[in-house]
């Protein structure tokens, strides 16, 4: 008995890699997608977040440079101002400015010294920079979003806002707020990332142990096919694969295999049985003949007994015939090497015509035939030359088990596209425990069958296989010490 296989075969190994390489590379792609997506989302956002700084700036200094309070103390609203835009550049991180209607910048952060009042001088940081006309008419119209470098003011690309200031309908300046993308930018993805990373370690984890049992699933079916199969070739066939109660394709594989193998199982012991019983059946006629032509030979027969004798070995010569004669039709028909030659014909004319062939023993044996005269004209299609061999042997068995003064009863009648015809003969009969095994191969049920009788045990497996070959059916009912009957049933 094989034994099942433990280990992790090349099977396991190979897809455990595949879907682990899956597993990571779907991740890693997953992890792409997510850094774009958060990346455009935080930009998104940053740009959102300066064009709101910047409309509140412009809407506030409007509201302030348009207000009598302003014209009647005009450096205290400057101060205001300038507080008011430090104020929000410290809040934000972010660069916050004014720019006056020709893109010069007039109010900034560094403007505003450490005792809160207005220095006289240029901002350092600005004082270089000048808008094009272009760019401060685009601003005029409505503002301006963008990431970009401001002509190139900045290094690196900023979220920039540009909004228009008026008083009334006249264009006095702008707001700029520029905030740098790259540094808020790096810090939420690190955050972000490290996330990602300790989640996706887990999740990796939880999958990795999932996909270790689900390849262990599918492999350990397919080492026990493979136990199973190294068996089968070495003519074991009791090993069976395990089978689980999943219903998917592997665990009917599984059954089907199991069922194959069964089937193996009963085909290996029908041939073993098969070569078992060929070999007795000849050895006894071979024995036989061996034995009394060796007698003649040495003279241990005396010549007055030497035709008695050859009688008996030319008997036995053409039992062997017989017997080598079925197992070939036999093995025509298992193989599928028969061509048939179908025709319509009377089966009843064939059952008359091969009692006839019988006549000279039925009148030995004293038996009656009866039912000739009802025989129905019943018609049916198939080969006329094999059918009438199952006949000849159905006939055979008849005469040959019938008691002496006994009777054979034929019937042959029409049912629904099928053509019936039945023998019956009294007897010994067949006993019940024997009626499922008279269609075996070499199969004798030696109690009912008188002891002069000589049969190989092939006659009734090649008629119920020539039935079949034709797509009928052969039954047998028997009652013991009283009668047996076969039924055959036959296509039209």
């Amino acid at each position: 008995m094989a034994r099942l296989r433990k280990g992790k075969g090349v099977f396991f190994l190979k897809y455990f890699f595949i879907f682990s390489a899956i597993v990571l590379a779907s991740f890693f792609v997953v992890g792409c997608a997510l850094m774009v997506f958060i990346t455009n989302f935080l930009r998104s956002e940053n740009m959102d977040t300066a064009t709101f700084y910047a409309e509140q700036l412009s809407e506030n200094m409007g509201e302030l440079l348009s207000s009598q309070t302003t014209q009647r103390n005009p450096e205290g609203a400057a101060l205001l101002i300038l507080n008011s835009v430090d104020l929000l550049s410290n809040c934000t991180d972010d660069d916050v400015f004014v720019c006056d209607k020709v893109g010069n910048v007039i109010v900034c952060p560094e403007m505003l010294n450490d005792d809160f009042s207005v220095s006289d001088t240029s901002c350092e940081k600005h004082g270089d920079l000048q808008l094009s006309p272009a760019y401060v008419q685009t601003v005029k119209k409505g503002g301006v979003s963008e990431l970009s470098t401001m002509d190139s003011f900045y290094n690196n690309i900023h979220s920039v806002s540009m909004k228009p200031i008026y008083i009334g309908d006249d264009f006095i300046g702008f707001t700029v707020v520029a905030a740098p993308i790259a540094t808020n930018l790096v810090d939420n993805l690190q955050r972000i990332f490290q996330m990602f990373l300790i989640a996706a370690a887990i999740a990796l984890l939880i999958v990795f142990i999932a996909v270790f049992f689900l390849t262990e699933h599918i492999a350990r079916p397919i080492r026990n096919l493979e136990t199973a199969t190294r068996c089968y070739s070495t003519g074991d066939f009791s090993f069976r694969v395990p089978e689980t109660n999943s219903h998917d394709e592997l665990s009917e594989l599984v059954k089907q295999f199991n069922y194959m193998a069964k089937s193996l199982a009963v085909i290996e012991e029908s041939r073993r049985s098969f070569v078992a019983n060929v070999s007795h059946e000849f050895k006894t006629p071979m024995t036989t003949i061996g034995g009394f032509i060796n007698g003649i030979l040495d003279g241990t027969i005396p010549p007055e007994k030497q035709d008695y004798y050859l009688g008996i070995v030319s008997s036995e010569i053409a039992r062997l015939s017989k017997m080598v004669n079925m197992m070939l039709n036999i093995s025509k028909i298992e193989t599928g090497n028969v061509n048939l030659k179908l025709e319509t014909f009377d089966i009843s004319q064939n059952l008359v015509t091969t009692f006839l062939g019988f006549e000279q023993l039925i009148s030995q044996k004293n038996i009656e035939i009866i039912g000739f005269e009802d025989l129905e004209s019943t018609t049916v299609r198939g080969d006329k030359d094999m059918i009438n061999q199952a006949i000849y042997n159905l006939v055979d068995n008849a005469v040959k088990f019938t008691n002496d003064g006994g009777t054979i009863e034929v019937a042959a009648s029409n049912t629904t596209g099928y053509g019936v015809f039945s023998i019956k003969n009294t007897g010994k009969g067949i006993p019940k425990k024997d009626i499922d095994k008279v269609f075996q191969r070499f199969y004798k049920v030696d109690q009912s069958r008188s002891t002069d009788v000589k049969s190989t045990g092939l006659g009734l497996y090649l008629i119920k296989t020539i039935i079949e070959l034709h797509n009928g059916t052969i039954t047998v009912d028997s009652i013991e010490n009283e009668y047996t009957v076969f039924t055959v049933k036959l296509p039209k």
